[in-house]
């Protein structure tokens, strides 16, 4: 099995890259990748850029050149407000929902049902069984829970953008890039899932409460103990 370990900046993949010792094997386009080998099963590792037009234009582009059989995304998120999260927890995505996507009715709030095209889908399911695995083989060392993610355009600015986030949408975290994630494994027939670590609260600006470093070793600790115990 071929699996492919993604994400925005090389900071959120580089203790895996260091762990599995990965060796620079080109790039696509312009986003550069690398590969390992674990169990004598090829690992490659891709950083595909902030936002989701950069991520989706990354993951087509090495999609289309390399044949993988599951991509995982890495890296941090905010926590919504009523997901229980907090900064340093763990969080494995079952759906992607795009929050601007369609027929917006307030600041980064939107609604695609209504506009009825068809191929329009505002929330994308991630991979089940691969979801799963991660948060089964995750529980042995840190606690991982399941659910919605939330994927914007901007992050929310204050409380109360989060707060409007979350009642609409019933999102565990916000993020920029997993939708992109979510259409590729769609379109391209690939099982798919992320893991984000919660670098901050959703809408806390304050940047002395926030923990990117923590973020991004546990996603990356949970993402590394899936692959020694699956791979």
């Amino acid at each position: 099995m071929t699996t492919c370990i993604v994400a925005a900046l090389d900071v959120e993949l580089a203790r895996i890259k260091e762990d599995l010792q990965a060796r620079s094997a080109g790039t696509a386009g312009r986003s550069p990748y690398y590969i390992a080998n674990l169990n004598q099963e090829p690992i490659y590792l891709a950083t595909i850029g902030v936002g989701i037009v950069s991520a989706a234009m990354a993951l087509g582009r090495f999609l289309a050149e390399i044949e993988v059989d599951q991509l995982i995304m890495t890296g941090s998120g905010g926590a919504l407000p009523g997901s229980g999260l907090d900064v340093g927890d763990v969080a494995a995505a079952s759906v992607e929902i795009l929050a601007e996507l369609g027929i917006c009715d307030g600041e980064g709030v939107a609604d695609a049902s209504s506009l009825n095209l068809p191929g329009l889908n505002q929330t994308i399911s991630l991979d089940e069984d691969l979801g799963n695995s991660i948060v089964e083989t995750a529980t042995k060392t840190c606690t991982v829970c399941l659910g919605a993610f939330l994927s914007v355009a901007g992050v929310s600015s204050c409380s109360g953008h989060a707060l409007a986030r979350a009642a609409r949408f019933g999102a565990l975290v916000e993020n920029m890039e997993g939708y992109a994630l979510a259409l590729a494994g769609m379109r391209f027939g690939v099982k798919v899932a992320e893991v984000r670590g919660v670098s901050n609260l959703a809408g806390v600006r304050d940047k002395s409460t926030w923990n990117l470093d923590l973020a991004n070793a546990r996603a990356q600790s949970v993402v590394l103990n899936y692959l020694r115990r699956r791979c």
